[in-house]
């Protein structure tokens, strides 16, 4: 037998999906497969923006902040916040201000155009989501919802 290579008798056993963590993993990535791809081709088509973007637009629309803090906010390095950025200025749906109390550091603020657009887009996203979400009574869909925020929130370190 070659090296790297069971045998069907040394293959480990095949995966139960019904266990937990697999049943989560794999509801998680469904759920993402199936709502992000019609959502990404909607908000791409009608409004020329992708689910990342939108997003962050939805933050520097909530409240003017740096780019520091939008990373943070998406969990993203500050490279592909970039990204976005830029992608967002070419649209002139955000500029940039110094902040207030730091000359080197600059504020994100959506611009009337990109509040416009922000606004179109978040239709299209009610549009897109609101038959999966309505399959959820609002209580259930809130537990659901901060129990993502929980696990978002959660530290993966190891524990005993």
């Amino acid at each position: 037998m070659r090296p790297g290579f069971t045998s069907p008798a040394q293959a480990p056993p095949a995966p139960d999906l019904t266990t937990q963590p697999l049943r989560f993993l794999a509801a998680y990535w469904a759920v993402w497969q199936h709502l992000s791809g019609h959502l990404q081709t909607a908000l791409e088509q009608g409004h020329g923006l992708d689910v990342r973007s939108f997003i962050a637009l939805s933050y520097v629309q909530a409240a003017p902040l740096t780019p520091a803090e939008l990373a943070s906010h998406l969990r993203v390095p500050r490279y592909e916040v970039t990204r976005v950025l830029r992608h967002l200025e070419s649209r002139q749906a955000i500029d940039r201000h110094p902040a207030p109390h730091d000359a080197r550091s600059h504020r994100l603020c959506a611009t009337p155009a990109g509040r416009a657009l922000w606004q179109a887009a978040l239709h299209t996203v009610e549009t897109v989501t609101t038959p999966a979400l309505h399959a959820l009574s609002p209580t259930p869909l809130d537990i659901l919802t901060a129990s993502l925020e929980t696990l978002a929130a959660t530290p993966l370190e190891a524990r005993p």
